[in-house]
């Protein structure tokens, strides 16, 4: 009989969470098929909650690594991401980013841009995906719902995992998220999205309703030009 995966399951918060991702929790920590063990971690800053996350998992020898963001609320069978095996794996997510003073919903399964020139201010741009494409072979994801394999973390390489780069004068160039999935390709892991396990990304409004309804919207302007 195969041994349950094991998995390390962490809610990065600052004392809140959302009810909807409390009932989900509840749920599984009573049905799941897994060996789940559940900590909600909320020091800061974010880089440094993330790191001490990944500190205390490897003194663990649970088999995976899931980090959700208190205010995402993955699929009830985003757990079974694990029996894929893959090094890196999230299912899909959605944040708000502003372009030019207008707020856009962006996908975030990423790919990197043909140009490398350093004028450009975002080196990834989101896949274009239909939504059915399943398991999809990605540049970059968020870390709001993600699920890493203890492979990746024990490289000698992806420590400190998760970092944040800045240019000289301080600006930000490149957040702990992509920095993570840009180091873990370069060390020979692939990083990966599924599109069958989207989560709502809930601020005011859930990101995945407003993107879904953009979508929609877009395609029944295309299809009444024709």
């Amino acid at each position: 009989m195969e041994k349950a995966k094991t998995i390390y399951l962490a809610i990065l918060n600052q004392g809140y969470i959302r009810s909807e991702l409390v009932f989900l929790l509840t749920k599984w920590v009573r049905e799941s098929p897994y060996n789940l063990y559940l900590t909600l971690p909320a020091a800061k800053p974010i880089m440094h909650n993330r790191n001490n996350i990944v500190k205390k998992f490897l003194e663990t020898d649970f088999d995976y690594l899931i980090m959700l963001d208190n205010d995402i609320i993955p699929p009830a069978n985003f757990l079974t991401l694990v029996d894929y095996d893959k090094d890196i794996i999230g299912g899909l997510c959605f944040a708000c980013k502003n372009r030019g003073g207008v707020d856009i919903i962006l996908p975030l399964a990423l790919e990197k841009k043909p140009s490398e020139r350093d004028d450009v201010d975002w080196k990834y741009r989101p896949m274009k995906l239909r939504g059915d494409e399943g398991l999809v072979e990605v540049d970059a994801i968020g870390t709001g719902a993600i699920i890493i394999a203890r492979r990746v973390l024990e490289h000698p390489k992806m420590k400190p995992a998760f970092v944040d780069y800045y240019d000289d004068d301080g600006l930000r160039i490149e957040g702990l998220d992509l920095s993570f999935c840009r180091r873990a390709k370069e060390n020979g892991f692939k990083v990966y999205t599924h599109t069958d396990f989207a989560s709502s990304h809930w601020t005011e409004m859930d990101l995945k309703q407003i993107y879904s309804g953009e979508a929609k919207r877009s395609d029944e302007i295309q299809n009444n030009k024709k």
